[in-house]
């Protein structure tokens, strides 16, 4: 009896002692939605304990006492993570995210309304690319981070310098955003957001629909926005170390990243550099294909229940971005610096008046570009110099509010300026010593100067049981002004414009959503297309001052399949552009704008997204495109040949792989500054291994080593050839 007594002593002492060197895991499980996840399983692997959580996402998991803890989270439909939190942890709930399989399903969209909403219910065709999808291309800018998405393309020659287009429309008729401020370009081939490197990226939501209501001009094709990261509030110090290196062009790259919050108040820093040297294509070197560049971006956000306040910088420095030709070993061309300092400030309040939102944003952008071309013969001939530079500002005031979840308001005024923009060159001729002969400088424009005061109202319609109906208005005042060389007097384009739409969506079962929309946008020409005559990147430009605005007539719909580990969309699209802006050839090397009569870009996308099994799924898309003058039937610029891209993706544990080909056709009817180009076929490879902090990551571009020329530029030069990525993302 005795002898039991002390049995059940020590079996008490011992439960005792262990509790005393438990700890217990509090936590909430959510989605990039931050939708709560039910029936994720939480595991502690070293212990073997383990739990599910409820349908709030909830969780409690005891687990012995320590400084560190190594916690997994596992569910059918999302990606397995791995999370390592420590002793101050428990002091909180934390929040553990998991992205899903098939993004689509829980995708939020601000771009398309101006406001937060599923992408399942924007009447509109839509692509987000989250940060970490961005990060695994390891692509060095934008737009080549953007190739894979349905009905995106690229115009350019080649290189760092290339420009995105969407479903065949390019040059200024894609506006580009970076947190909501607008970005223009003094690049002769319309907006560029490549000073933006992807690592500072937290997503980016790409709108294939006409969207002039909210953003005025140049959103005939759609808006591409880039939202920079924001801190992630997690208490303490935290941050990023990256590194790569690239086989192809020696490209080496590094970034360093720290992060942190104090209560309501987080804060973060990122810097981020590339540099390369020409690349090689199977044909040899691509001569002035070298880039370097820097990015630093600063931001501080407070966030309460009731209130956001954001303060940000974004800097970017480049330097020496060479821009390929067929013509680089007679005219070599590079951008010696690139220069731009966005400056933003934000502030919302989410509980204005009875239940409403007001939102206020300002930013202002000083930047500049200078361009360097030579004439090579058996010596340096010619030097032609060019500086454009100019600061952008703007600033947004908006309310909105909901009425017995019936209808939603939102009305605003928004304001884009440029200021100081002008222009400088400077041709410089040698003699076979190298001294110098002549020198001659010109302004092309002084004084440039545009205003855009705009003011919308849109109404978000949503009684029905799955039916949303939406309708908006917009007026704008437009002033464009400068001093062209050899001008008497200011030349000045004073311009107004009304731009409206209408769109539903409707569900037509659980699964099945149809939409479609019609809307009326335009595009002012801007200040270099109107007076900048000098030195391109390729030659010559001319500006012509008698440019009248482009005005749209668009028609869009389609069709979003959701299912449980499956996604996909059809969707067709038709637009009608009264007085299009083209380019043309003047000569070999001189290049001019013109209006034509009316464009016609017309075409189909489909995408798919289908979870197989849990570890493995495919995905692909599809689009289709035609571009032609109505008048005359000849074909438009920029408008890409069919493209197909699929692929196929698997993972197990912390070791994933992905392979994929992108397929084109033949462009067999170029625009009138382009060539015929014959079709490629490209085959990539991914693989990745990450375990707890460490992230290592290896891409193989162009397996084949295949010979091909991306684009009908007729100065494009051939595209890389097998590249071999390497690298790795330490977090701490």
């Amino acid at each position: 009896m005795r002898e039991r007594k002390i049995l059940l002593i020590l079996l008490a002492g011992l439960a005792l002692s262990v509790a005393a060197t438990a700890a217990e895991i509090r936590g909430t499980v959510v989605g990039t939605g931050q939708n709560p996840i039910e029936g994720a399983v939480v595991l502690h692997r070293s212990s073997g304990a383990k739990t599910e959580t409820d349908a709030e996402g909830r969780f409690a998991l005891t687990v012995p006492d320590s400084d560190r803890f190594r916690i997994e989270v596992i569910h059918p439909d999302h990606y397995e993570s791995e999370y390592l939190l420590t002793r101050k942890d428990l002091d909180r709930r934390v929040i553990l995210g998991l992205v899903p399989l098939i993004q689509k399903r829980e995708e939020i969209l601000v771009t398309a309304l101006r406001y937060p909403e599923a992408s399942l219910k924007v009447p509109a065709a839509a692509s987000v690319i989250e940060s970490g999808a961005l990060s695994e291309t390891r692509a060095p800018n934008i737009t080549e981070g953007l190739q894979n998405v349905p009905g995106v393309d690229a115009i350019g020659s080649g290189g760092f310098s290339l420009v995105p287009t969407v479903r065949g429309l390019a040059r200024r008729r894609v506006l580009y955003l970076v947190d909501g401020a607008r970005v223009e370009s003094d690049r002769r081939t319309g907006p560029n957001a490549s000073f933006v490197h992807p690592e500072t990226i937290g997503r980016i939501e790409v709108l294939r629909s006409a969207s002039s209501v909210f953003y005025g001009s140049d959103a005939i094709g759609g808006v591409i926005h880039l939202m920079t990261r924001s801190p992630s509030f997690r208490e303490g110090l935290h941050g990023r170390l990256r590194a790569a290196y690239g086989t192809v062009n020696r490209e080496k790259g590094a970034g360093l990243e720290f992060e942190g919050a104090k209560g309501a108040t987080g804060f973060l820093f990122s810097f981020q550099a590339v540099d390369a040297e020409d690349y090689h294509s199977p044909l040899g070197r691509a001569l002035q294909s070298y880039f370097t560049q820097g990015n630093l971006l600063a931001k501080v956000v407070h966030k309460t229940d009731k209130r956001e306040i954001e303060a940000g910088f974004l800097g970017a420095r480049g330097k020496d971005i060479g821009k390929p030709l067929r013509t680089s070993d007679v005219n070599p061309t590079r951008y010696p610096r690139e220069n731009h300092n966005l400056f933003q400030l934000g502030w919302k309040e989410k509980e204005l008046g009875s239940g409403g939102e007001l939102r206020f944003k300002a930013f202002a952008n000083p930047n500049f570009l200078e361009t360097d071309r030579e004439t090579i013969a058996d010596y340096r001939t010619t030097e032609e110099y060019a500086l454009t530079e100019s600061t952008e500002y703007g600033a947004q005031v908006s309310y909105a509010k909901t009425w017995e979840d019936v209808i939603r308001l939102e009305g605003g005024v928004d304001f884009f300026g440029r200021a100081g923009a002008g222009a400088f060159n400077r041709y410089t001729s040698f003699d076979e010593t190298g001294a110098v002969t002549g020198t001659v400088e010109e302004h092309p424009f002084t004084g440039g100067r545009r205003t855009d005061l705009g003011a919308f109202l849109s109404a978000d319609f949503f009684k029905v049981r799955g039916l949303d109906l939406l309708g908006g208005l917009r007026w704008d005042v437009i002033r464009q002004r400068a001093l062209p060389l050899g001008a008497e007097a200011v030349e000045q384009s004073d311009k107004t414009q009304t731009t409206g739409f209408f769109a539903l969506s409707y569900a037509l079962s659980p699964d099945l959503t149809a939409f479609a929309n019609v809307s009326k946008a335009y595009r002012v020409p801007s200040l270099n297309e109107l007076f900048y005559t000098g030195i391109s990147g390729r030659g010559y430009v001319v500006g012509n001052p008698s440019l009248v605005p482009e005005t749209s007539f668009n028609l869009d719909g389609g069709l979003k399949l959701l299912g449980r580990r499956f996604f996909a969309g059809l969707y067709g699209f038709r637009y009608e552009i009264e007085d299009m802006i083209e380019r043309y050839r003047v000569d070999a090397t001189t290049r001019t704008y013109g209006n034509i009569e009316k464009g016609r870009v017309q075409g189909l996308e489909f995408e798919l997204d289908y979870s197989v099994m849990p570890g493995w799924k495919v995905f692909g898309n599809v689009a289709a495109l035609s571009g032609r003058s109505v008048l005359s039937g000849d074909p438009l610029n920029d408008i890409p040949p069919l493209s197909l891209h699929v692929g196929t993706k698997v993972w197990v544990r912390h070791l994933s792989a992905e392979l994929s080909g992108t397929f084109r056709l033949r462009k067999r009817s170029p625009g009138p500054d382009e060539v015929e180009i014959a079709g490629s076929e490209i085959l990539n490879l991914r693989a990745g291994y990450r375990w707890s902090s460490l992230e290592i990551f290896m891409t193989l571009a162009n397996i084949f080593d295949a010979t091909y020329l991306a684009r009908p530029d007729p100065d494009a030069v051939e595209e890389p050839g097998r590249n071999l990525k390497v690298g790795f993302v330490y977090s701490f």
